[in-house]
């Protein structure tokens, strides 16, 4: 039993000094924090739980971190595994500090071909180790690869890019840099690299042509289906991410840019983007894995109904009249104008999608992009600002961010 009284003393001790590096002097703050993390604001932060009553030899909260591991093994949201939640004056992570979820984009370089620097450009900053246990298994990223999309090899150098601004107009969405991935050259005007969205893009000579993820491509309802079942100049980002203990869902924002605007909506060249997300969380199979698509389903191209920014007219395949509710400064500087006044390409500006993950799961999620039916037309793929949530969703959706 000696043993066993020396946990305990310093078991009541860690409840001390918790509840005096607290805001309220109690633990964790009552209500809600602004990003759906809502703790119950007791001294100590162990919930409706009586210290007391805690075995410091078991996982007390069931949150998968036993006691010895545990800062509050009386609060499942607060572990090794959580992630900090911003403004909230609590160590939801454990590691004796206190909202120390930083930015960590600051120093990223437009040409690094380092997977985990693309991983931090989109805003995921953590880097967890695979097969971890016990208060090592943190969230994070476990791993990141640039690749094709059927993993093969890595993509022109020009296809992928971490850019500070996009044209003069779109700035990154969080941190100091945002993830560009192209079809053609992830860079703008002026930028080493750079080739217009119009040219053909040539790897050693031969066109990039994989083959696409189960189920792709394929095009929107209503639409002419590809000439054949290859994904040409495509490039993806793959990450596998432990998620954090205290998440539900995630965010991620991002823009898609394509010469293809006006002259090739709904037709059989149309590049895609998608975001095949792998997670014990389900999923409707008619979706393909993929969970940005627009309100009727579709993926994201350039029939997408969230496709506002562009120049007024009038398709010659399709003979579909597109408004632009959003004009064409998004256009400017990034090669998708190319200031002649009737340059048509066009852009979707920022969207979110927002999808559910299962607390503490690993999951696996591949932002791809790639030309359909041929390699003349070229499209751009802009992501940022990567945010946890402990609110989940029903299913993926996508919209226009708040």
């Amino acid at each position: 039993m000696r043993v066993r009284s020396l946990a305990w003393l310093l078991f009541v001790l860690s409840i001390g000094c918790s509840a005096a590096n607290s805001k309220d002097g109690g633990g964790t703050p009552a209500g809600d924090d602004g990003g759906g993390f809502n703790l119950d604001g007791d001294p100590g932060g162990f919930g409706d739980v009586d210290p007391s009553t805690l075995d410091p030899f078991k996982d007390n909260d069931g949150d998968g971190y036993l006691f010895a591991d545990d800062c509050h093994d009386g609060n499942p949201l607060i572990n090794p595994g959580a992630y900090d939640v911003p403004g909230d004056g609590v160590d939801n992570d454990c590691n004796g500090k206190v909202d120390d979820e930083e930015q960590c984009d600051e120093s990223l370089v437009l040409t690094s071909t380092n997977a985990m620097d693309f991983a931090r450009g989109l805003g995921l900053c953590r880097v967890a180790k695979a097969g971890a246990t016990g208060k090592d298994k943190t969230w994070g990223v476990v791993s990141a690869k640039l690749t094709t999309t059927d993993d093969s090899k890595l993509p022109a150098a020009r296809q992928f890019g971490l850019q500070q601004q996009w044209g003069t107009a779109v700035k990154p969405r969080g941190g100091k840099n945002m993830v560009v991935l192209s079809t053609g050259s992830a860079r703008t005007p002026g930028q080493t690299g750079y080739m217009k969205p119009l040219n053909i893009l040539l790897t050693s000579n031969t066109p990039n042509k994989t083959t696409p993820p189960p189920g792709w491509p394929r095009n929107t309802a209503g639409c002419p289906a590809p000439l054949n079942k290859t994904a040409n100049d495509s490039v993806v980002l793959k990450l596998t991410v432990r998620v954090p203990t205290n998440a539900k869902s995630f965010t991620f924002d991002f823009d898609f840019y394509t010469s293809e605007y006006i002259e090739y909506s709904c037709s059989p060249y149309n590049d895609t983007y998608v975001a095949i997300l792998k997670s014990k969380a389900p999923l409707d199979a008619k979706w393909g894995g993929n969970i940005s698509f627009d309100t009727k389903g579709n993926p994201i191209n350039v029939n997408s109904d969230f496709f506002q920014v562009c120049t007024p007219g009038t398709s010659s395949t399709g003979g579909i009249k597109y408004a632009c509710p959003m004009g064409r400064a998004e256009l400017k500087g990034t090669g998708y104008d190319d200031g002649s006044g009737d340059d048509q390409h066009g852009a979707t500006s920022w969207l979110q999608t927002r999808a559910s993950v299962v607390p503490g799961e690993e999951i696996e999620i591949s932002f791809m992009i790639w030309n359909t039916s041929d390699w003349l037309l070229q499209s751009a793929i802009l992501l940022d600002n990567w945010q946890w949530s402990a609110e989940g969703t029903t299913v993926p959706v996508t919209d226009r961010p708040k």
